[in-house]
């Protein structure tokens, strides 16, 4: 590299280029070295002797820019990296389709007798739906069971009368027990609408 075009780089670099003309035997002609802006050596500068190549002045003055460049580089702010987003978690599929019925609803008739109508049967446990529409049990032929009964009037209105008590009038929401062995009757149902018995059978 020409002394002029290296005297631009070191002073673009805040540097003085320094160059020897002294030939004398064991001096240092064309040899280099740099001064800071107050005069103070920098490189290729010792005990007042140039020792300094132009090759090795020009790789110093493009390290310095190199390392200025990455230090400068290295001082900017990274844009931070937004966080992965979450895996969202499939909903995991249904084993079965629950299907659901209403009691009240698709009624049967039992216009000439009650409808029974099971619902649930495990080992000691029947439950049953009963629908009425006027029916009453004959005086001499009363309902006697082996298993507790519970009896709840979800529908319409009735009487039912138990061995040894009176009758009792039941309203939507009432309900009773009949123990086991126990006669009863139902002595009367509405004859104007359904009235809807829930019974569960115990044992």
């Amino acid at each position: 590299m020409a002394n002029e075009a290296l005297r631009e780089m070191a002073e673009h670099r805040g540097f003085k280029l320094v160059a020897s003309r002294r030939r004398k035997p064991g001096g240092d002609f064309g040899k280099f070295g740099l001064k800071d802006a107050d005069g103070e050596p920098v490189f290729g500068i010792e005990k007042d002797a140039l020792r300094a190549s132009a090759d090795e002045i020009e790789a110093f003055l493009r390290d310095g820019t190199r390392a200025t460049w990455a230090k400068s580089a290295g001082s900017a702010k990274r844009a931070k990296t937004p966080p992965a987003p979450k895996p969202v978690k499939a909903k995991p599929r249904p084993r079965f389709k629950v299907k659901a019925a209403n009691l009240l609803e698709k009624l049967p008739a039992a216009k000439r007798a009650e409808a029974f109508t099971e619902l649930v049967s495990r080992p000691g446990v029947r439950l049953e739906r009963i629908v009425s529409r006027g029916q009453a049990t004959p005086e001499g032929e009363p309902m006697v069971q082996d298993a507790d009964e519970w009896v709840l009037l979800l529908e319409g209105a009735a009487g039912i009368r138990i061995e040894d008590s009176v009758e009792v009038s039941l309203a939507p929401g009432d309900h009773l027990l009949i123990e086991a062995g126990r006669k009863h009757w139902v002595t009367w149902a509405a004859k104007d609408r359904a009235t809807v018995w829930l019974a569960l059978h115990l044992g």
